[in-house]
């Protein structure tokens, strides 16, 4: 069965499914025999790993689901060591809600298969084992928030961005943040090699270990990939927007990390709510509703912090938090 049929049968949106295009499933695919020990090493809470071991995909059995799994494996082992182009990354979609356990899981089975071929290319590039053993965590800590959030074993309900990037050898943990390596492009084509800096929601953003986590980072990929002298590091994240000041007290991390920013002009979004979306759901750990949002869902959002509460004065307000971005200061 071809990929777009897969996902067209299991319920993919029609603009979902243009993400499938192009993507071919493998002759003789493999799920790795040595699952559970691959889980354990990604940092998957046990049940979450029994979980998963129990909705193995089958040929004969998941025909749609075994084919978007090889599909996206088949990219992940594509792109291996490839940093991203200027254009950036279309992430995974989100699976439907209406999908099996074998549906909620196909995305990570796609990433698990590939583990192998990233431990060995992180060795040959002199990555450290605790930089890889960090850095494939991020699957443990995806199936963490996605139990949270929607109260279910899988990953297959949130759209993934960079758990592919990490298992593809485009992205690292190290420290406190992670770290894409990717294109700067400007009008007249590619200009330079740069660091894009994520901030996992793995606690308090302190502003000691985010500076040595960007020291180190320079330091590494400097020696992992000197092809690539570095131009610069980037963020684009909604902890950049300068709106978060009017709520916000100067000393807190976030505003401090901030202001080892410059932030480049805003250019207003097609959708003014996409940025309202994001913040919910990487910012506040939290279901996003399909539609857009109302006073009642407003009204039943949570109000325990400072952040919590800025969100939902500046949407009643008549506002929108938007995602920017911001070239780092000094990093040298």
């Amino acid at each position: 069965m071809d990929v777009l049929s897969a996902a067209e049968r299991v319920g993919f949106t029609k603009r979902d499914q243009t993400r499938f295009e192009g993507l071919e499933v493998g002759t003789d695919p493999q799920l790795p025999e040595n699952a559970e020990e691959l889980l354990a090493y990604c940092g998957v809470h046990p049940a979450d790993r029994h979980a998963m071991l129990a909705a193995r995909p089958d040929p004969d059995r998941d025909p749609e689901w075994w084919a978007i799994t090889w599909a996206l494996a088949g990219e992940v082992e594509r792109d291996l060591d490839l940093a991203l182009p200027s254009t950036g990354f279309r992430g995974w979609p989100a699976v439907p809600r209406s999908a099996s356990p074998v549906g909620l899981f196909a995305p990570a089975w796609a990433l698990l298969a590939n583990l192998p071929r990233l431990r060995e290319l992180h060795a040959q590039r002199g990555v450290p084992e605790s930089v890889t053993a960090a850095t494939v965590a991020a699957l443990g800590g995806v199936m963490h928030t996605h139990r949270h959030i929607f109260g279910c074993a899988g990953v297959g309900l949130m759209p993934l961005w960079g758990p592919p990037l990490r298992f593809r050898g485009a992205d690292y943990e190290i420290g406190r943040h992670d770290f894409t390596r990717t294109h700067m492009g400007l009008g007249d084509g590619v200009s330079g090699h740069v660091l894009s800096i994520h901030i996992p929601p793995t606690g308090r953003l302190d502003a000691q270990e985010s500076e040595e986590s960007v020291a180190t980072a320079v330091e590494s990929f400097e020696r992992w990939y000197p092809e690539e002298p570095l131009a610069g590091l980037v963020c684009h994240s909604w902890l950049l927007d300068p709106q978060l000041g009017e709520y916000l007290r100067p000393e807190s991390n976030i505003m401090r990390f901030q202001t080892r920013f410059d932030i480049l002009p805003h250019l207003p979004p097609e959708d003014p709510t996409e940025g309202d979306r994001e913040l919910m759901r990487l910012g506040l750990h939290l279901d996003v509703p399909d539609h857009q949002l109302t006073d009642e869902d407003l009204d039943n959002l949570p109000q325990d912090t400072t952040l919590q509460r800025a969100f939902v004065k500046h949407l009643r307000a008549g506002g929108h938090w938007y995602p920017r971005t911001g070239m780092l200061k000094t990093w040298s």
